[in-house]
């Protein structure tokens, strides 16, 4: 799992901060939930990234994203429940953004958790969870926390 970790956060530097884009994203389609989180978790917020074997498809969860400040808002668990809004990362010739995700995909999905809302550069994760097959439908799945492959906490 920590090579699989330093490959998620990698993966996260990259698409996070990495581009120059200036785009700003918000959705409220396709929306990745995942529900039966123990309550000792509630009032910390996620990050999604998925991706399939084949390195076809690169997913985002996270409420926003702004390229501009290359900064990310995240959404918040409440009640043992989080609806993660997901964004597809596509590259167009010299422009990458993110757009809505409506696709139809099986991906390996990271759930990063962090006790802010604002993602940057000094954010540190307090534990994440792991999910090694997910299916998206439209651009929507749901979890059980229970149904995970693997979780740490640091």
């Amino acid at each position: 799992m920590k090579n699989k970790r330093k490959w998620i956060v990698i993966l996260t530097l990259v698409l996070i901060f990495g581009f120059l884009g200036t785009a700003y994203a918000q959705s409220q389609e396709g929306i990745f939930t995942l529900t039966d989180i123990p309550s000792r978790y509630n009032g910390m917020y996620v990050l999604l990234i998925a991706i399939n074997n084949k390195n076809e498809v690169e997913l985002l969860g996270a409420q926003s994203i702004n390229m501009k400040t290359i900064t990310a808002v995240l959404p918040r668990i409440v009640n043992g429940r989080v609806s993660i809004p997901m964004w597809l990362f596509i590259e167009n010739g010299q422009i990458e953004e993110f757009v809505k995700y409506d696709g139809n995909h099986t991906v390996e999905v990271e759930i990063l958790f962090f006790d802010s809302a604002t993602l940057d550069d000094d954010s540190e994760e307090l534990a994440e969870i792991y999910f090694g097959s997910v299916r998206f439908s439209n651009g929507s799945a749901t979890m059980s926390f229970h149904d995970n492959d693997d979780f740490e906490t640091y």
